[in-house]
């Protein structure tokens, strides 16, 4: 890749979240120094948008910079994680009170059909997890590929319906910061009875936003993702390490 390709910003989110990802599911260890050299090679891309992703990973908090020492791993602690999620669910639960006030009609019925896409993608990855005994299987991967994406749309429709500009970049930062790169991780760690709270909790967002109660709609947000913080960081704190090579780094 070309330094001009910096100016491509699909690609340099690509890059920071692929790191970020990395980071999360341990394959970055804490304290793991990250060259510039090095991320450049198994990237395939310049030092250039690797600099740049470094820089915006530590306005993130998940690495530090140090002169003459590059880039170390800040891995974030479930306490960070909690409180993440804690805030999230502050500000999603204001974006969605504010939401009920300025949706439209038409957008409302959208959110209505993500949610039944949410359903039927939980139904079909469950069968599938069901049918090979409980375990991952390759039948799941394109119904946990859908939920994750009808997911996401249906956050981003509420609080892009909020009207309020800055509090909707606000609640991205923060999705994008911590909660997408765990939630792709955690899917098939989401017990059956933890998907339907997940659709249930979805159902009573709806339900609050379709009778225009702002109150009801706030709560149901701020439940939702507040819960659904209680579980990812108990999912964090008993999944086992990721195995360390020969050289002792995590592979």
């Amino acid at each position: 890749m070309d330094d001009e390709d910096l100016n491509d910003k699909d690609l340099l989110q690509n890059l920071v979240e692929s790191i970020a990802s990395k980071i999360f599911n341990g394959t970055y260890a804490p304290g793991q120094k990250l060259r510039q050299e090095t991320l450049a090679e198994e990237y395939e891309v310049s030092r250039t948008p690797v600099r740049e992703a470094l820089r915006q990973l530590e306005i993130k908090g998940l690495v530090v910079q140090r002169k003459r020492f590059g880039a170390t791993v800040v891995a974030p602690t479930a306490k960070d994680i909690s409180a993440n999620y804690w805030l999230r669910g502050e500000l999603e639960g204001m974006a969605t009170e504010l939401a009920v006030q300025w949706i439209s009609d038409a957008d409302l019925q959208r959110l209505q059909a993500v949610h039944a896409e949410c359903t039927d993608s939980v139904r079909a990855l469950y069968d599938a997890v069901n049918a090979a005994g409980g375990l991952p299987c390759r039948e799941a991967a394109e119904p946990m590929r859908h939920w994750v994406i009808k997911n996401q749309e249906f956050h981003a429709l509420i609080y892009s319906a909020s009207g309020n500009a800055s509090l909707e970049r606000i609640i991205r930062e923060l999705h994008l910061d911590y909660t997408r790169n765990i939630l792709n991780m955690t899917v098939l760690g989401m017990y059956d009875s933890r998907m339907r709270k997940n659709i249930e909790h979805h159902s009573a967002i709806v339900e609050a936003m379709v009778a225009r109660d702002p109150i009801a709609a706030r709560h149901a947000m701020r439940t939702h993702i507040q819960e659904s913080g209680e579980f990812v960081v108990d999912w964090l704190q008993k999944r086992p390490a990721p195995p360390r090579s020969r050289s002792g780094r995590r592979t």
